[in-house]
């Protein structure tokens, strides 16, 4: 960080007579990371005029140029979103509000806080600091709060100078005077030779520092060199990444659409499961065969052999006139095409059934009537026994008939007493 603000120092804010004071990698929170810098500056000449500049590195090369400026003094609140926990983000509020995303809270921190310090020191306006620590807002010298409002540009600024240019020696550096003070036996007469020799060591000393100067030059440009280069190598990795997510993300869409396939053959195939059981059912227990359908319509009712291919034909109709149907059956129209063909067969054999039992009793009517007039001078009844065997291979059909056509079996029982 430390070069890129000697390099936007150089060369964006040196020809503009300003001079950078705090500075923070930011990008726009909640979008595709697009770094830039938000840079605090103020101007070397007075009025002193402090700004809040965006700068972002150019497309096209390897240098920055300003993007956006706000002054000062249109900012109305800082907000750090969070005094507690360590977060990043921030928003600035001027004419709207701007949320930043910081490279890390430090930077954040560091940069609110010299914020706070140019409007206490430059402007002295009422900002709204919110959720900050107070930590980050120092308190300035008494000294300076008590200096009038019209003069306070003036005289922070050449405090800031002031305090810029003088720097307090540090431990090790007093114990080096004093030991080149001890070599010269502390002789205040002969301060010329101390001053010539400390002059001599300065200039050692300088020469040394141009040396390491030099040298840090090269290790820092190759270490931007360095960094440049893993900066392109990561803008690669990024590149590979974003391709690797795209064709995972494919991968992904195929797979849920195969996902979907399955199921939806899964589903198709236990419907099909489904169908074929009730079409199954269905041709189990409510087809009728040829046979009985024939001997229905058209069987022999005066032979051992027609009268039982009726009953076995009139039970199996029966059978499927009384199957339990699932719920929906009776919507399918084979199902009530096959209903009305079995409600048609039960009207057609009742009828035949009806006819031929009421003339066989009408028959043997005449017959007992001849019977009883042959044996009327004995005054002795006939016997039925022979009637009731000739009626005894009906009984299953007359049963079917009284389960199926009750008015019909009815109508029998009183045709068969009137005739008897």
């Amino acid at each position: 960080m430390t070069a890129i603000k000697h390099a936007l120092q150089r060369d964006i804010f040196t020809p503009n007579d300003e001079r950078l004071l705090g500075i923070v990698n930011v990008c726009k929170a909640g979008k595709k990371k697009k770094n830039c810098f938000l840079c605090a500056t103020v101007t070397t000449e007075r009025p002193v005029q402090v700004k809040v500049v965006k700068v972002k590195k150019s497309d096209k090369g390897d240098f920055y140029k300003r993007q956006q400026t706000w002054e000062l003094r249109d900012l109305t609140i800082v907000d750090a979103k969070d005094a507690s926990k360590e977060n990043p983000e921030f928003d600035l509020h001027f004419e709207k509000v701007y949320k930043w995303l910081a490279s890390s809270t430090a930077e954040k921190n560091s940069f609110i806080s010299c914020i706070w310090k140019l409007n206490q020191r430059y402007l002295r306006k009422k900002l709204e600091f919110v959720n900050v620590s107070s930590q980050l807002l120092e308190e300035l010298p008494k000294a300076e709060e008590s200096v009038p409002s019209g003069e306070s540009q003036s005289v922070a600024g050449g405090d800031e100078d002031a305090l810029e240019e003088y720097q307090e020696l540090s431990t090790r550096e007093e114990q080096d005077i004093e030991s080149m003070m001890e070599m010269c036996e502390y002789a205040v007469s002969n301060a010329e030779a101390f001053a010539e020799k400390l002059f001599k060591e300065l200039q050692v000393l300088d020469g040394a520092n141009i040396q390491s100067i030099m040298a840090s030059e090269k290790q820092v440009n190759i270490l931007m060199q360095l960094l440049d280069e893993a900066l392109a190598e990561v803008d690669t990795i990024e590149g590979k990444l974003s391709s690797y997510e795209e064709m995972l993300q494919s991968v992904k869409d195929q797979m849920d659409q195969i996902s979907q396939s399955n199921r939806l053959i899964q589903i198709s195939n236990t419907n099909n499961g489904k169908l074929l059981d009730d079409i199954q059912f269905l041709v189990n227990y409510m087809d009728l065969s040829k046979g009985h359908i024939r001997a229905l319509q058209e069987g022999d009712l005066t032979s051992p052999r027609g009268i039982e291919a009726c009953i076995s034909a009139s039970e199996a109709l029966l059978q499927c006139m009384n199957v339990a149907l699932h719920p929906g059956h009776e919507q399918l129209a084979a199902v009530n095409q096959q209903q009305k063909l079995f409600s048609d067969l039960r009207d057609t054999f009742a009828r035949r059934l009806t006819n031929h039992l009421n003339n066989v009793f009408v028959h043997q009517g005449h017959d007992q009537s001849s019977t009883l007039s042959q044996n009327s001078a004995e005054l002795t009844l006939p016997k039925h026994s022979p009637l009731h065997r000739d009626l005894l291979r009906y009984a299953k059909l007359m049963e079917w008939l009284k389960n199926t056509q009750r008015e019909k079996y009815e109508g029998l029982s009183r045709v068969s007493t009137t005739s008897f």
